[in-house]
């Protein structure tokens, strides 16, 4: 099955999880009641979430999903033929395993929300200042995971850019941020990037 036809297929799944339909007739109550709930865990909800946004803008606003083609199409290429790989940690239904992500996922933009809460210029300090960030805002912070992004400011240089998420909204983070910043330390809401604190491999000194 060609990529673009898998694309379609997935903007299809995402319409029905949404619930939307074009025409009365469609969203009937008695079809969508038929339709199972959504599975209690952070993936399922994330999904349902990300299926309602790519109909609206499928529908609405569909020049807004150039910025995440390369995503998409990762999606759709994982859920229909998934590639065989090494086990990972998470674990489906039945004692399968998680397949890797595509390749092109890598670096394509995330879904997710996040906040940037600071920057370092060395990897050791990234981590003891995570961990010093979770220590004083347990609340907000506590069960998020930390991701590092690596920039270059001009002028300025190289930095190691931390982050925290997911946030299921734009909302959730600026709420969180809104905390943070009252006591003082800095946090801004930016799209969920990087790579996790944990596999992040330090540039080697030039």
């Amino acid at each position: 099955m060609k990529t673009s036809h898998l694309l379609v297929s997935l903007l299809a799944a995402a319409a029905v999880l949404g619930g939307c339909a074009t025409t009365g007739a469609a969203t009937a109550p008695e079809a969508a009641a038929a339709l199972p709930p959504i599975a209690g865990t952070q993936n399922a909800r994330l999904a349902d979430l990300a299926a309602r946004e790519l109909d609206r803008r499928a529908r609405y606003d569909p020049e807004s999903l150039a910025a995440v083609a390369p995503e998409l199409r990762a999606l759709a290429q994982a859920l229909a033929e998934p590639a065989p790989g090494p086990a990972l940690a998470g674990r489906v239904a039945g004692g399968g395993t998680l397949p890797p992500a595509p390749a092109d996922m890598l670096d394509a933009p995330s879904l997710w929300h996040g906040v940037h809460l600071a920057s370092y210029r060395i990897y050791a300090n990234a981590v003891s200042g995570w961990a010093e960030l979770q220590a004083r805002f347990p609340e907000q912070l506590g069960d998020r995971e930390a991701r590092l992004a690596a920039v270059t400011l001009p002028g300025r240089g190289d930095f190691l850019r931390l982050e925290a998420g997911p946030y299921d909204s734009l909302a959730q983070a600026r709420e969180a941020c809104a905390v943070i910043e009252r006591a003082g330390a800095y946090c801004m809401p930016v799209e969920f990037a990087g790579l996790p604190l944990a596999d992040f491999v330090p540039a080697a000194p030039h």
